[in-house]
C-alpha cells in the first residue's frame, strides 16, 4: 500500500474495492436471497460499516502510509494496536458485553504509549501544520474507524453468512469511495498508474482484501468482539517486523519502549477476566 503513495488515497480505496467486487461477482447471485431478508436496520448497519470502516478507515490508513517522509511504516501499523479500545467501548454500549474495570486503566496506558510512539520527542510540532502530527492523527483515525465498526460487523454477521457480508460490504464501499473522491477533488489519471502499481492494487484486493476479510469475518462470526479485536494485534505486530527488516524502518529508543508497552498492554487486556 505504501508503494501507492503517489495515488490519492480515496482513489486507491476505490480501485481496490472495484477489483474485490469483480473477484467476488460470480458468487453474488447466491447471496440475493439473503440480502432480500435484510431489514432497514440491517441496511443501515452495513452502510455504516462501508462508510466508516471500508471507505474512511481505509482512506485514513492509506493517507497515513503516504506520508513516507513524516512517519515510519512501523509507527503507522503499531498505532493500530489501539483499535481494541474503540471496539470494546462500543461493544459495551451496544452489545452489552461485560468489561473489567481495569480496562479503563489499561486503555489510558495504551493511549499514552501510542502518544510516545507517535511523538518520541514528547510533543508534536503544531507549527505550520506538522506532517508528523497529520500522519499520526490519520493513523489513529483509521484505528478508531476500524475498531468501532467491529461491533457493527458482529451484528451484521448474525443476519448474513460471512461471504455474503464481505461481498455486500465491498459493493457499498465503491459508491462511498467515489463520492469521497469527488469531494476531495482527486482526479489522478489512470494512465499515470504504472503496471507495478496496478499489480500492487490487485494484490491488495485479493490477498489483504478478499482472502483477508473472508478469514476475518468467518472468525468474527463465531467469536466475541473482545477476543476478535485482541486477536488482530498479530497484524500490526507482524507488519512492524516487516517495516524493520524489509523497509529499513528504525525506531528511536523511546518509540521501541512505547511499542513494547503498547503491545504488552494490549496482551494483558486480552487476558483480563470478563467480569466487572
Amino acid at each position: 500500500r505504501r508503494n501507492l503513495a503517489g495515488i490519492p488515497s480515496t482513489q486507491v480505496v476505490l480501485y481496490e474495492h472495484i477489483f474485490r467486487v469483480v473477484i467476488l461477482l460470480p458468487f453474488l447471485p447466491k447471496f440475493i436471497k439473503e440480502y432480500k431478508q435484510l431489514k432497514k436496520k440491517d441496511w443501515l448497519t452495513i452502510t455504516a460499516i462501508a462508510v466508516f470502516s471500508g471507505a474512511l478507515g481505509t482512506t485514513f490508513y492509506t493517507a497515513a502510509l503516504s506520508q513516507v517522509n513524516s512517519i515510519s511504516y512501523s509507527v503507522v501499523v503499531l498505532l493500530q494496536q489501539v483499535r481494541p479500545i474503540f471496539a470494546i467501548a462500543l461493544a459495551t454500549l451496544v452489545l452489552k458485553e461485560k468489561i473489567n474495570k481495569k480496562y479503563i486503566t489499561f486503555a489510558i496506558l495504551a493511549l499514552v504509549s501510542a502518544y510516545f510512539l507517535s511523538f518520541p520527542d514528547f510533543r508534536p510540532n503544531f507549527i505550520g501544520g506538522s506532517a508528523e502530527l497529520k500522519a499520526s492523527l490519520l493513523a489513529l483515525a483509521a484505528a478508531a474507524m476500524w475498531g468501532s465498526t467491529v461491533v457493527l460487523s458482529k451484528m451484521l454477521l448474525s443476519k448474513l453468512s460471512y461471504l455474503a457480508a464481505v461481498t455486500l460490504r465491498f459493493i457499498i464501499v465503491i459508491p462511498v469511495a467515489y463520492i469521497l473522491t469527488l469531494i476531495m477533488g482527486h482526479n489522478y489519471p489512470l494512465s499515470s498508474i504504472s503496471a507495478q502499481q496496478w499489480q500492487n492494487l490487485l494484490y491488495l484486493a485479493l490477498v489483504t482484501g478478499v482472502f483477508g476479510f473472508i478469514a476475518y469475518y468467518k472468525g468474527l462470526k463465531h467469536t466475541e468482539v473482545k477476543i476478535a479485536t485482541f486477536s488482530e494485534f498479530a497484524w500490526p505486530a507482524s507488519a512492524a517486523f516487516i517495516g524493520f527488516f524489509w523497509l529499513g524502518d528504525r525506531l528511536t529508543v523511546i518509540q521501541i519502549i512505547a511499542a513494547m508497552v503498547l503491545v504488552s498492554d494490549i496482551l494483558v487486556m486480552s487476558l483480563l477476566p470478563k467480569d466487572k
